[in-house]
């Protein structure tokens, strides 16, 4: 690290992604805290921040910071996957479709999103939306298996054994 580097929030941010990659949250956490020192206005930081709190099991913390991410770029899609995925883990399904619902109206072109969005509504039974989420990521990716193979699961939930067969079929045909 050389002088100006310290000083530098980018740099901070990029060595945070950088542990996030590794798996060390607790060392990314510490570099996006950091960044955020340096920066108190961007909102990426404040979403990766949350993300690496969410990741240790510290959602009382992650789910504020989340929120301000949002208050500072609204319209950024993957912050309200982001702030999903916490609101999910911390165990508040509704937040986490509230939150994946604003991504794909954000960005309706992300399967990501999609799956998430799907995932969370299988989590409250409502199989109905969950199977329309998944069945709008095969239309984005119509080669992904495990959009194949979740729709599947869903459908055998749902006693729809035959289209749930041909789905098992797509997602073993893509995943080879």
């Amino acid at each position: 690290m050389t002088e100006n580097s310290a000083s530098d929030d980018a740099y901070w941010f990029s060595l945070g992604e950088a542990e996030r990659d590794r798996g060390q949250f607790r060392q990314a956490e510490l570099c996006f805290q950091k960044a955020l020192e340096l920066n108190p206005y961007k909102a990426v930081y404040y979403a990766e921040l949350g993300l690496a709190k969410s990741e240790q099991d510290k959602s009382d913390e992650a789910i504020p910071c989340m929120r301000r991410a949002a208050e500072l770029d609204p319209l950024c899609a993957a912050i309200w996957c982001g702030k999903g995925v916490v609101h999910f883990r911390a165990g508040d399904t509704e937040g986490a479709i509230s939150a994946f619902d604003r991504a794909v109206r954000l960005n309706a072109d992300a399967a990501d999103y999609w799956m998430n969005l799907g995932l969370a509504y299988a989590a409250v039974e409502d199989y109905k939306k969950a199977l329309s989420a998944f069945e709008r990521g095969i239309e984005i990716t119509p080669c992904d298996a495990d959009f194949w193979a979740r729709k599947g699961r869903l459908l055998m939930v749902m006693e729809q054994e035959e289209r749930a067969a041909h789905c098992f079929k797509n997602a073993e045909m893509f995943s080879s």
